[in-house]
């Protein structure tokens, strides 16, 4: 597995290079002011689960696992890693011939602990030392883990969610291969996300409070593993989809985890190549100046605004004035570093707060940014707000932040292009490889305004944020009001 902390762009690319969609009635949809009901999604729920912020890790009364780890230490690390597989493997017992009908899941053969940081051991034919990784050998039906650097370190990131995640990853793995779905013809690309689904399923039935050992919220809890797998992505713009060693972007792997957690282990196991590839965001950079960053100025503003109008042309909605003023809203709170008027449909921003979120991450550290597409889609969010006000909609409220964060997908669907020519993106805006990692990156915060109201108060669970963002990205503006009412 592979981290990274380079943030990729949005770039504003010349007219020579990209092609136009102008006055194309297919290139956006028009919001209705009167949602239906029949399918819409609670705000206050994670994929039908009530949202809570309770604890996430151990249970405390539970009894350890007993389990053969080879190598395996009584510390904390080991303790976490072994109490998780008898969790993850217990939940196959079961899952298992429901999904695939034929038969009983088959216990792992041997685990294996290792410290990367010491001499090491061999484990499928290859040194541990210096291996900071967990990984599911085939040929030996083992699942091993590095409990001096890789698993220690991914919790003191993300809390004890993170061990738990990438060993219910590396168990999907053993579930591929049981149920003949891979072979060595399979894209690294679709197998990887395919056991990242396998985690979404096995996280809903420990959300449930299904496990014996583990416990993990709707809320923060979840938050934390959606954060593990943006951090494990590949980085941004240097591998396409079909390299050999292609894992995913952040977008991807989140997406590929919620579809398991929404949806369960079937949908997981009719993953192929075909629909791996037609929602993919992973790209190498094709085309020159895609690695520059879009700077946070009125020029740059400027043009985020237009592609704001030319998006969002046919729902209606009068553009708000974008002003770099602090201007009074009457008794309205405003926000930072955007903020939407109603009463005067002016949006006033803090440029300097912006430029804040646009500087890229240091080293992984989040507290320095997120990258130039998180700061333009705080933006977008105001400009969002406006086209529901437009639309005789509620603008404050979790329903209304849940519509705000799907129109801004909206808005990052209809201005990104690829290079298999999927796409007929809007006007001459364009978001690059990398770009939306930095969205999931922002939603996942604590204070970002992407799936926020008016007021700025957010929707409380990561989950449902990221996934009414997904939704506009994929699917466009119809189910924004339609799977949000108020």
């Amino acid at each position: 597995m592979a981290r990274s902390s380079t943030t990729r762009r949005l770039i504003a690319a010349s007219s020579a290079a990209l092609a136009l969609c102008l006055g194309v009635t297919g290139c956006s949809r028009t919001i209705n002011g009167t949602p239906t009901t029949n399918s819409s999604t609670s705000a206050d729920t994670v994929a039908g689960l009530p949202a809570s912020d309770g604890p996430s890790g151990l249970k405390p009364a539970a009894q350890d696992a007993d389990l053969p780890v080879e190598g395996g230490t009584s510390g904390k690390t080991d303790t976490l890693a072994t109490n998780a597989v008898a969790d993850v493997q217990q939940y196959w017992r079961s899952a298992y011939p429901e999904t695939f009908g034929d038969g009983k899941f088959r216990p792992i053969e041997r685990l294996v602990s290792y410290d990367s940081t010491s001499g090491g051991r061999r484990v499928c034919g290859q040194d541990t030392a210096g291996l900071a990784n967990a990984f599911y050998c085939p040929a030996e039906d083992t699942i091993a883990w590095d409990r001096g650097e890789l698993l220690p370190g991914l919790r003191n990131t993300f809390g004890a969610m993170a061990p738990v995640t990438v060993l219910a990853h590396e168990f999907g793995h053993a579930v591929q291969h049981r149920a003949g779905l891979v072979d060595e013809r399979t894209p690294t690309l679709v197998s990887e996300q395919q056991a990242d689904c396998f985690t979404g399923a096995f996280f809903r039935h420990a959300a449930e409070g299904s496990t014996e050992h583990i416990r993990v919220s709707t809320g923060s809890g979840l938050n934390k593993v959606l954060g593990v797998l943006g951090y494990i992505r590949d980085e941004p713009g240097r591998t396409g989809f079909s390299d050999a060693r292609a894992h995913g972007s952040a977008f991807d792997r989140v997406s590929a985890f919620q579809y398991g957690f929404s949806d369960g282990p079937k949908r997981c196991a009719e993953m192929t190549e075909e629909s791996v590839t037609e929602r993919t965001t992973q790209f190498r950079f094709w085309k020159q100046a895609q690695e520059t960053d879009l700077p946070v100025d009125e020029q740059s503003i400027a043009q985020v605004e237009r592609s704001l109008r030319e998006v969002f042309a046919d729902t209606g909605v009068v553009p708000p004035e974008l002003t770099t003023e602090q201007r009074p809203c009457h008794d309205e709170k405003s926000t930072e570093p955007a903020s939407y008027c109603a009463t005067s449909n002016t949006i006033s921003l803090n440029l300097s707060a912006l430029r804040d979120i646009a500087a890229p991450p240091d080293s992984g550290d989040r507290g320095t940014g997120y990258g130039d597409f998180a700061a333009y889609a705080q933006l977008a969010s105001r400009y969002a707000l406006a086209v529901q006000e437009a639309a005789g909609l509620e603008v404050t409220g979790d329903a209304a932040g849940l519509r705000t964060a799907c129109l801004v997908g909206a808005w990052s669907g209809l201005i990104v292009e690829d290079p298999i020519g999927r796409r007929n993106p809007v006007g001459r805006l364009r978001i690059a490889p990398g770009d939306l990692d930095e969205g999931i990156a922002s939603l996942l915060s604590d204070d970002g305004l992407i799936a926020a109201d008016a007021r700025g108060e957010q929707v409380p669970a990561g989950f449902a944020r990221v996934e009414a963002f997904r939704i506009g990205f994929q699917q466009g503006m119809t189910p924004c009001s339609s799977e949000y009412d108020a």
